[in-house]
């Protein structure tokens, strides 16, 4: 791998992985758009720690809380609607959240391994994306004056966060996209949802690296131990930043942004792809 493809792929996994664009379809397609040489399991590997480990420091306070109060079910300060949640509940909602990736995720994975790595797929997943998340911004207005926080969560609803999650394992669906769009949907408010999303994706992250670790093991590929460190340490601290701004964005923003750019991104490698790109 070059110095560029490092920086440039290790930065987009930071950006992506917590913005509602899709981080796998991205690679895909930074790949493609550079005709830039396969970087590697093992390197896609080492990205996925530093954005866990950029997840894992940014939400610090609230890991901290949730392991030293388990025994006792102390209280988890969350910045949201109504304050709060239990260690214990909020425990559950993140294993309820978790439950269907474990479950299904490894069969989604042969077939999108099989069939959905190519900028054609991504392409179209990025228009649905764009469409999953004008769904969610419509009902976060329709059900505004319902919303509440993760103290008012209940496990089947986690559940059905985690199902919907199920579906980011296709490039181009954006994890935190559909994750935080069916929080919303469901009622909660957006700040709330946005911090379920990431809380979610800390398991979901290190799963997915575990996964992608094993894989490269199994293929026997030459691993470029500086290449992968250097991208871990851009990717942690590209995707901290990216999650702090996202935070802020979501106290008054929109998705909108998000929409336009998942849309025209998704409809113009369509184009390319039919134009013979």
């Amino acid at each position: 791998m070059s110095f560029i493809q490092i920086i440039v792929l290790a930065v987009v996994q930071g950006i992506t992985e917590f913005l509602p664009i899709s981080s796998s379809g991205h690679l895909i397609l930074g790949s493609w758009l550079f005709n830039w040489p396969d970087q590697g399991l093992f390197f896609d590997a080492a990205v996925h720690v530093g954005t866990l480990v950029a997840v894992l420091a940014y939400f610090r306070r609230e890991w901290i809380q949730l392991a030293t109060g388990l025994a006792g079910n102390g209280p988890v300060e969350i910045d949201d609607v109504g304050g709060g949640i239990r260690a214990r509940s909020l425990a559950i909602l993140i294993v309820a959240g978790t439950v269907p990736l474990v479950v299904f995720g490894p069969f989604i994975k042969d077939v999108v391994e099989s069939d959905f790595r190519d900028p054609t797929a991504v392409g179209w997943l990025l228009i649905g994306t764009a469409l999953a998340l004008s769904i969610g911004e419509y009902f976060s207005r329709k059900i505004h004056s319902q919303q509440y926080g993760l103290g008012a969560m209940k496990t089947p609803q986690g559940f059905t966060i985690g199902l919907i999650q199920t579906f980011a394992v296709f490039p181009g669906i954006s994890r935190s996209g559909v994750t935080m769009i069916a929080g919303m949907t469901l009622g909660l408010s957006r700040q709330s949802a946005a911090r379920f999303s990431m809380l979610l994706a800390t398991p979901a992250i290190a799963g997915a690296g575990v996964l992608v670790a094993m894989d490269a093991l199994d293929s026997s590929e030459n691993v470029d131990l500086g290449a992968a460190g250097l991208g871990a340490v851009i990717s942690a601290f590209t995707a901290y930043f990216v999650i702090s701004g996202l935070m802020r964005l979501l106290r008054n923003g929109s998705f909108r942004p998000f929409i336009a750019y998942c849309a025209v991104a998704g409809i113009a490698v369509v184009i390319a792809r039919a134009a013979g790109a």
